[in-house]
């Protein structure tokens, strides 16, 4: 559930969140690139089962904002044995590797990790029992700042030699939090790496096939224009023309094109939220002409493998809403038929131009860990030692750290072209407002099941609108309470 703080931009001006260090990039002249490379960086993420990135981080971004509105207080974990202390990572076993940790411990012979798959469940009752892990995978969320669960980061990081201070990019502001809002104060986490999510791919084989013009690479079209194409694919006889990865959620794409048009979902002081808005109206409304039209999934008509990359990458689907994590399918070998023809085009708009990174994955450590120190270390490991070099050139995601950028390969055309196209897309990243008082879970299966009945005709989006109030206030109102 997110909605941009900032003050609204015209299109032709980019969001003071930009710094110089970008605007360097932008102009093709890092001083990180590698000669091999194009002279634009992209990123890359660990593959995880295929694709279920977008649903790790909302189970992250969920487990932070429910284990706070259960009242709990975090405790300490880690301890010493011989000189020796332990850590205690909860992390996704396939993104932190038995090699990770054997190599960690070999260069740091007095820290022993001892890991946890992540699990939501595991970290709630850890948290509730005040033993927490000392290093946790999430997603940086009001809730999880504002009942202070997360230590700061920013003494770390001003004595760090590895993680620097004007390394980290824009994105990384999604975990700072001055009490009130996201992307100022301090720093709560670091970001893993990450994706402007709106970002499309296309294959342009299905565009030409069908006698459509494909959706520009440099200029960002309309929700409304992007729907329309899908449209006539559709009519052309393309079986998929569009998917939004529905499944993973569809309340931060409403709330993009909310702000986009100058407008917010949730109050200033985020107890209450208003779907009546003409922006409001006009989002809700795109959700059921697009489930009407059926030019692509949605929770009426899921995809059997609950996510776009198969039916893309089969050739059936002309577009997916996947943002730049994407192309690390295209580099595989089932990817290699449509790689050739595929493209990156720029995050639809409403109006202003934001592109979010919806789910900012990365890491924290609970202000109950009695081994911050430690957990520290292994921060630093994670984010900028060889796992993050390891991730950079994989194929998925990018860095969130400048330095890494030069690792990100760029062989193929596809792959050139997504990373300039991401570095210009970054600089439309900005913190987007969220409350402390709901859960993505709750927000996202309200919002979901009332569009639905818009889709099977059986509400309008006024009527859609009014009783996702009337649900979701409450929610607020009860979350506030217990936050206190």
């Amino acid at each position: 559930m997110f909605i941009v703080e900032q003050q609204m931009r015209s299109n032709n001006e980019r969001p003071a969140f930009e710094s110089p260090r970008l605007a360097h990039m932008l102009d093709g002249s890092s001083k990180h690139q590698s000669e091999t490379q194009s002279d634009t960086p992209i990123g890359k993420r660990t593959p995880m089962s295929k694709h279920p990135r977008v649903r790790l981080a909302v189970g992250a971004f969920a487990l932070t904002s429910a284990v706070v509105l259960t009242g709990c207080t975090a405790g300490g974990a880690g301890g010493d044995a011989g000189g020796t202390t332990t850590v205690t990572v909860m992390y996704a076993v396939n993104e932190f590797t038995e090699d990770y940790i054997a190599d960690f411990e070999a260069d740091n012979p007095d820290i022993k990790i001892e890991f946890l798959e992540y699990d939501e469940n595991r970290l709630n009752a850890m948290l509730t029992a005040g033993d927490p892990p000392d290093f946790v995978r999430g997603s940086p969320s009001a809730n999880l700042f504002a009942r202070g669960l997360a230590a700061p980061l920013d003494d770390y990081i001003a004595k760090s030699k590895v993680i620097k201070e004007d390394d980290l990019l824009p994105v990384n502001d999604l975990w700072r939090w001055d009490g009130k809002k996201q992307g100022d104060g301090p720093r709560y986490g670091i970001v893993k790496d990450f994706s402007p999510d709106n970002t499309l791919w296309q294959n342009e084989a299905i565009y030409e096939a069908a006698g459509v013009e494909p959706l520009s690479t440099t200029e960002p079209a309309s929700w409304d224009d992007v729907l329309e194409t899908a449209k006539q694919l559709k009519a052309a006889g393309v079986e998929m023309p569009l998917g939004i990865e529905w499944q993973w959620g569809i309340a931060g794409i409403l709330n993009t094109m909310v702000q986009q048009q100058g407008g917010q979902v949730f109050s200033d002081d985020l107890t209450t939220i208003d779907l009546q808005s003409p922006e409001a109206q006009r989002a809700i409304q795109w959700f059921i002409d697009y489930g009407k039209a059926e030019v692509g999934p949605t929770s009426l008509n899921p995809l059997p493998d609950n996510q776009d990359a198969p039916s893309f990458l089969a050739g059936k689907m002309a577009t997916t809403k996947d943002g730049f994590w994407f192309g690390g399918n295209l580099a595989s070998e089932d990817g290699a038929a449509v790689a050739a023809t595929s493209s990156m085009a720029p995050a639809p708009t409403f109006g202003e131009r934001l592109s979010p990174a919806l789910g900012a994955v990365g890491a924290w450590i609970p202000v109950g860990s009695d081994a911050k120190d430690q957990a520290w270390k292994v921060m630093e490991y994670f984010m900028a030692g060889q796992p993050a070099i390891d991730r950079a050139s994989s194929g998925w995601g990018l860095p969130s750290l400048e330095s890494l950028w030069e690792n990100i390969p760029a062989d193929e055309p596809y792959q050139k072209q997504s990373i300039e196209l991401a570095k210009d897309e970054v600089n439309y990243i900005v913190p987007l407002q969220d409350s402390p008082y709901i859960t993505a879970t709750q927000w996202n299966g309200i919002l979901d099941r009332e569009i639905q009945a818009g889709i099977q005709g059986t509400k309008t989006a006024e009527e859609i609108a009014k009783a996702v109030e009337a649900e979701v206030d409450p929610l607020l109102a009860q979350g506030k309470d217990q936050l206190g």
